[in-house]
């Protein structure tokens, strides 16, 4: 029987875990020089090993059966969610933090989409709205309050576009941070409206359309912050 050297054995691990190591120092390194955070980049790496990350809810729809149309013509084009025209659908979840994560939001047309959180389901639902709103005065990126169903007239934060701004046909990425009474809103990795209410602490999530506006999503995650 051949004898195994423990000796050689325990020195090629050690030099292996080391360089696992270095190889994901490197990969974190990259990932942060591109804008990720710290645990974004944490996230991607270990991806890379079958690690969900804390994820509490994916979609890449390839099909409607994770949602709830409450109104409009949602559909599956291509992988990607769309909407043609006015139209409301949610998903539930019973949680109060969360982060949500649209990896593609794209607006062809019209005057805008929302993304719903603590949003407490049904047609009489109350909750929040981050909205991307070309059709708000000039342009503006907004954050709503929802009761029985209704939008507040006026919106609890409001951070106008900047002049220029290409609202049609870019794919965006948004992340809408939930903590506590505290929103965060991001398009493109850029921080770009903050609200606080304490009036709902927790809900679903969901997505919105209005007016004349076209627009697709594709892969959202829902993650603990």
């Amino acid at each position: 029987m051949k004898r195994l050297d423990w000796g050689k054995t325990g020195q090629s691990m050690t030099e292996i875990t080391i360089l696992l190591a270095l190889v994901a120092a490197v990969a974190i390194s990259g990932l942060m020089l591109t804008g990720e955070g710290t645990r974004d980049a944490l996230c991607r790496a270990a991806s890379a090993f079958g690690s969900t990350c804390g994820d509490l809810f994916r979609d890449d729809f390839s099909n409607l059966n994770n949602w709830t149309i409450q109104n409009g013509r949602w559909q599956i084009r291509e992988g990607r969610l769309c909407i043609d025209g006015p139209g409301r659908i949610y998903r539930s979840f019973d949680r109060s933090d969360y982060v949500i994560d649209v990896s593609l939001a794209r607006l062809t047309r019209g005057n805008g989409y929302g993304l719903f959180f603590r949003d407490s389901g049904g047609p009489k639902f109350n909750g929040y709205s981050f909205q991307y709103d070309p059709g708000y005065g000039r342009g503006a990126f907004i954050i709503r309050k929802w009761i029985n169903g209704n939008e507040l007239a006026v919106p609890i934060a409001r951070v106008d576009a900047p002049a220029g701004y290409d609202w049609y046909g870019s794919d965006r990425t948004v992340r809408l941070e939930v903590h506590g009474n505290t929103f965060v809103a991001s398009i493109d990795g850029q921080p770009i409206v903050q609200a606080r209410d304490s009036s709902f602490d927790q809900g679903g999530i969901g997505f919105r359309s209005w007016d004349a506006s076209s627009a697709c999503f594709d892969d959202v995650s829902v993650r603990r912050p």
